[in-house]
């Protein structure tokens, strides 16, 4: 992770968001197709003569899967471990292509990873690429209930170092310093501001070296998130950046985009929250409609619960494509902030 600052901002930051029709990636073996579809992406991308300067490309969370899990990973473990996959080739390799217009572009990828063999599932992650190397890495530390309430459903477990692990923060290339989230991450910003609600309960399962899991003691969930609160006014970031798994169809985010974009930004003090997801049945049908991204929501947002509006940051251009040959079709948003 890069830490330095820079003193003032090169440009606005530039960011391209990619909604993808379908649902997340379950099987490793797909990953190939979806990287072709990326590559077809950052061609179109290439053709245009006003997307230069490019800050980030933005995946949906999701959008890759392999067969690791980072879990019980140290930091440095992890980010040598993806560099060395399919993935963070393919990543790397679009994200040189992109920085030929622009120096510097991010690939930010969401993945999710197959379940180990312990009775939990797998890892929840939003990983930065630049053409060299892992840049960023951040796993999901805020889950729903549906996460860890066992109904059904193998748990999530989560592990202490995330919640104030300084991967997930990095500068981008005009200077601004750049947060990651992981989909229901972004509603832990509330969380923090507002709470202790009862989302904090979800908090179930912990991992541990010793005894590989134990559940956490009464009020430990405050004591992690305040370590994720002591990491957010260290780094002090500008901008936001999720990736979310997705919604049944455009209309579906509503609440998301209320509660959980610009919820995240008034978090921030105005600062951009931009996202990107799956649209299962189908994608926006205009480039500006459903746009995942909120922008200056004032702190007053926080505490007007269900009057919230949605405080819609309106991307500046974006086109559709569709991978030829196949049913593999995208939305691609190309977003400024001031």
């Amino acid at each position: 992770m890069d830490q330095q600052r820079s003193k003032e901002r090169a440009r606005p930051v530039r960011v391209i968001s990619v909604s993808v029709l379908g649902r997340p990636n379950g099987q490793e073996r797909r990953n190939g197709a979806r990287l072709d579809l990326l590559a077809g992406v950052a061609h179109q991308i290439r053709r245009r003569a006003t997307w230069r300067d490019i800050d980030a490309l933005l995946l949906p969370a999701g959008y890759f899967r392999l067969n690791i899990w980072f879990g019980p990973l140290s930091s440095h473990e992890r980010f040598e471990l993806i560099d060395e996959t399919e993935v963070g080739d393919g990543c790397r390799l679009i994200a040189k292509k992109l920085s030929a217009r622009s120096p510097g572009c991010l690939v930010i990828a969401g993945i999710d990873t197959n379940r180990p063999s312990h009775g939990f599932r797998g890892d929840q992650l939003v990983v930065a690429f630049d053409q060299h190397q892992c840049r960023a890495f951040a796993r999901k530390i805020f889950p729903v209930d549906g996460d860890t309430n066992e109904w059904g459903r193998a748990p999530y477990l989560l592990f202490e170092d995330d919640f104030g692990d300084g991967g997930r923060f990095l500068q981008l290339p005009n200077g601004d310093q750049a947060m990651l989230s992981v989909c229901y991450d972004a509603f832990a910003l509330a969380e923090l501001a507002i709470g202790p609600t009862q989302k904090r309960g979800t908090l179930r399962f912990l991992g541990h070296p010793q005894t590989f899991w134990r559940w956490p003691h009464r009020d430990e969930a405050s004591v992690l998130l305040g370590r994720y609160a002591a990491r957010l006014k260290l780094e002090r970031p500008t901008i936001h950046l999720v990736a979310i798994h997705g919604f049944d169809r455009p209309g579906g985010e509503v609440y998301w985009q209320r509660h959980g974009l610009a919820t995240a930004s008034a978090a921030l003090g105005g600062s951009a929250t931009i996202g990107a997801g799956h649209f299962a049945q189908r994608l926006p049908k205009a480039f500006d409609a459903s746009p995942l991204a909120s922008a200056d929501v004032p702190a007053a947002h926080l505490r007007q619960h269900q009057h919230r509006r949605s405080h819609l940051l309106r991307p500046l251009d974006g086109f559709a494509y569709r991978r030829p040959g196949s049913r593999m079709s995208v939305l691609v948003r190309l977003f400024q902030t001031h």
